[in-house]
């Protein structure tokens, strides 16, 4: 019970995280991630996942993320960088500690060489995923011991999750059309639609996703379970992209993450 209580404090609690979240314009050839600070405690790991989201983002396939020849180039990500910015995460809150800004949450944007980048990935047998791309429609329908609704744009309790869902199309380059309803027209040529849900379980400790796509004929399944909302989008974003651009069928983590 006592687990269920925080689960349904945190789904309460969204709307006031979603509100510290940074604009989240990203062009093709930029990543976003958070670090510690300013200096260089946290700046090398942090470039190393930018230049990862970089790579999938730009060939449309996140199987690269997984990739050990990707890996091997965490250490000289910095090779690959034209520029770097810092965002304050608690902008706007007093100083609180003995170090001043030293130990804030900082989201560290980073911007690549778009040459490199390309010569990178022909390097790994991939090339850049060219326009247009497909537009993604997520069909959602939300379950939780409270209650259950549609992600929509009207929906008041889907505003972090409209957030989340925003982010997770620009970090892998994919346009997200959130619903005006929970029925809307028939989709429109360049939309790919993903339809699923998401259920707060208990018993996995999280979130639960269960995505599905139908593409070009083919029925896509797959999902996850036990982890926040903003990580399910992203696995729903990842496969959705994976799927239109030709590089397979997405993994299915449902069982894996099970309880």
């Amino acid at each position: 019970m006592r687990r269920l209580l925080v689960l349904l404090a945190i789904l309460v609690a969204l709307p006031a995280v979603a509100a510290l979240r940074q604009p989240i314009a990203l062009g093709r050839y930029e990543a976003r991630t958070i670090v510690t600070g300013t200096d260089m405690r946290s700046r090398p790991a942090g470039l190393a996942v930018c230049l990862t989201d970089v790579l999938v983002k730009v060939s449309g396939d996140p199987v690269l993320a997984d990739d050990p020849r990707v890996a091997a180039l965490d250490a000289r990500a910095g090779d690959f960088v034209a520029g770097i910015d810092y965002w304050d995460r608690m902008s706007g809150l007093p100083h609180h500690d003995e170090q001043g800004s030293s130990d804030r949450p900082f989201n560290l944007t980073a911007r690549f060489v778009p040459e490199k980048i390309d010569a990178t990935l022909r390097a790994l047998g991939r090339a850049p995923w060219p326009d247009p791309r497909p537009v993604i429609v997520p069909l959602i329908h939300v379950r939780t011991p409270s209650g259950a609704f549609d992600i929509t744009e009207a929906e008041p309790r889907a505003e972090g999750m409209r957030a989340a869902w925003a982010e997770s199309g620009q970090r892998y380059g994919m346009e997200v059309a959130i619903p005006p309803t929970p029925l809307p027209p028939p989709p429109e040529p360049g939309q790919l639609v993903l339809t699923g849900s998401l259920d707060l379980s208990e018993a996995a400790h999280g979130w639960v996703g269960a995505w599905h796509v139908l593409w070009q004929g083919r029925d896509y399944r797959w999902g996850l379970a036990g982890v926040n909302f903003d990580e399910a989008f992203r696995q729903a974003v990842r496969g959705a992209m994976q799927i239109a651009s030709g590089h397979g069928a997405p993994r299915d983590l449902s069982a894996a993450n099970a309880p």
